[in-house]
């Protein structure tokens, strides 16, 4: 199995299973949007197919990894963007379910391991390799590192820092960002979920404003 990221730049290998939690996240996020704001479209095709085509591109993607050997990497990579494609479409095209029906227990579980799992990669997964980078690649363990110590003048300021910060402090400063990043994302999205069935009430037309306009512009007014 090829290495799927490149090698365009030194950093970005070592940080490949950073990487891969970001692009989890992503999509899973993705995937929330867009069961708040189905229908999107309306499905191209029966839904006989759209589930037939999951083990197809699966089966077409590791056949042509293994025909084509010299672009292994280009088959994984568009097989994986092929299904995560087909997939939003799926959830995109798919009815939303009445509110006034309670779930069932299927669509229960199903949230719950998805929720979960997006807890794991946000609040574990994420922050764990992040430090795990930071210590190894960039070497911001070492205490004897600093950014800025007490001895040195603020910018361009004419007095010094008020304390010492070492690179540990900064590698833990960006761990308690991605921290805060995802909590706020996971309020904004519970919020928006159980808002998703709220239907906004048009505003009030004002006596005597006209209703509509005429295709040349001009005001119409409804007879009473």
């Amino acid at each position: 199995m090829p290495n799927l990221l490149p090698n365009w730049l030194p950093w970005i290998r070592p940080a490949g299973r950073l990487i891969w939690g970001c692009i989890a996240l992503v999509i899973g996020l993705m995937y929330v949007v867009a069961l708040m704001k189905r229908p999107l479209i309306k499905r191209p095709f029966p839904n006989a197919v759209g589930y037939a085509a999951f083990p197809i591109i699966v089966a077409v993607g590791l056949l042509a990894a293994k025909a084509f050997t010299n672009y292994q990497t280009w088959c994984v990579w568009l097989a994986a963007l092929a299904l995560v494609g087909h997939g939003l479409l799926m959830v995109a095209s798919s009815k939303e379910s009445d509110p006034e029906e309670p779930a069932t227990w299927a669509e229960c579980f199903a949230g719950a391991i998805g929720v979960f799992a997006l807890f794991i990669v946000g609040f574990a997964i994420i922050p764990s390799e992040w430090l795990n980078y930071a210590n190894s690649y960039l070497n911001w363990g070492d205490t004897t590192k600093f950014v800025f110590t007490s001895h040195e003048q603020m910018l361009f300021l004419p007095f010094h820092w008020p304390f010492n910060y070492d690179y540990p402090s900064m590698r833990d400063t960006v761990a308690v960002l991605i921290y805060v990043v995802t909590v706020g994302l996971d309020l904004k999205l519970w919020s928006m979920w159980q808002r998703r069935h709220e239907v906004k009430e048009a505003p009030a037309v004002a006596e005597g404003a006209p209703a509509k306009r005429s295709r040349f512009g001009r005001p119409v007014r409804v007879r009473s």
